[in-house]
């Protein structure tokens, strides 16, 4: 990352933390910025606990990496807590602040104030002294909410609808519509549908559905896929392109592929009905 980006991570349990946030304070620390690490739920020493197994060692920064509790959720009092300390570090010789912070007190005041911190904040990474990681825990967010929030990161590829653990979601353009990229199951169905709500929405004609890189996908998600087929207007498909042969197969044993507006092609073949 560099100064002026803004992105996010979603996260299921502290594990999932490190390759985002590991190497987002290494390259800090071996290079010219100062890293402000600020906790909501999770108490310092426990954030800087997780640092130590990351193979930092805070005591070694004293002065230029901190952990702290956050103070206030105030989006103008935070935004101004950070402008203040990118200021800071940039009078004390440093490239810019590595900012990273827990999100979860949004929980508790509700998503339009975390919506106007994340709105207020960008201004302070374009100004290019500061850069960002905000972190959103699965466990208290809502997966639509989630979804809205990374939208407002631009760090965040444009073109990714969700970004889980098992997980990806991305529009296409040439065909157009989604392609999905990890394991479907309960967990995952809502943000499906969700993508494929808007794609549908998005596409004057099919909508299609690149699933070649679905290692999984249960009962639910495949509902999902036909239940969105099956309320297209007559005239348009949904397509489901490089299905796995065994996915094609589970559609087709269901009577599934028979489906009024779904249109099934698997892998290099691109078979359809």
């Amino acid at each position: 990352m560099a100064p002026g980006e803004h992105r996010s991570v979603a996260f299921s349990d502290e594990a999932e933390l490190e390759p985002v946030l590991a190497p987002f304070v290494h390259e800090g620390l071996a290079g010219r910025d100062k890293v402000l690490y600020v906790t909501d739920v999770t108490h310092p020493a426990v954030a800087t606990g997780l640092l130590r197994g990351w193979g930092i060692d805070p005591d070694a920064y004293a002065g230029r990496l901190e952990v702290r509790t956050l103070g206030t959720s105030d989006p103008d009092v935070m935004v101004a807590q950070l402008t203040e300390a990118a200021h800071r570090a940039r009078a004390e010789g440093y490239r810019a602040l590595r900012f990273t912070g827990e999100m979860s007190w949004a929980v508790r005041e509700g998503t339009d104030s975390l919506t106007a911190f994340e709105t207020k904040v960008q201004a302070l990474f374009d100004s290019g002294v500061a850069m960002g990681i905000c972190q959103y825990d699965r466990r208290v967010f809502p997966p639509v909410t989630l979804s809205e929030l990374q939208r407002l990161h631009r760090g965040t590829d444009v073109d990714l609808e969700f970004d889980g653990a098992l997980l990806r979601i991305r529009r296409s353009v040439d065909p157009p519509g989604l392609e999905l990229d990890g394991e479907i199951d309960a967990n995952a169905v809502d943000e499906l549908t969700r993508a494929l709500t808007s794609a549908v929405r998005r596409e004057r004609g099919d909508v299609h559905v690149d699933m070649g890189r679905i290692s999984f996908i249960d009962l639910s998600g495949l509902r999902a896929l036909v239940d969105t087929a099956t309320s297209l207007k007559e005239g348009r498909s949904l397509v489901l392109d490089r299905v796995p042969e065994h996915v094609a197969q589970l559609i087709g044993l269901i009577g599934w592929d028979k489906a009024p507006g779904l249109r099934v092609r698997g892998g290099d073949a691109r078979w359809s009905r």
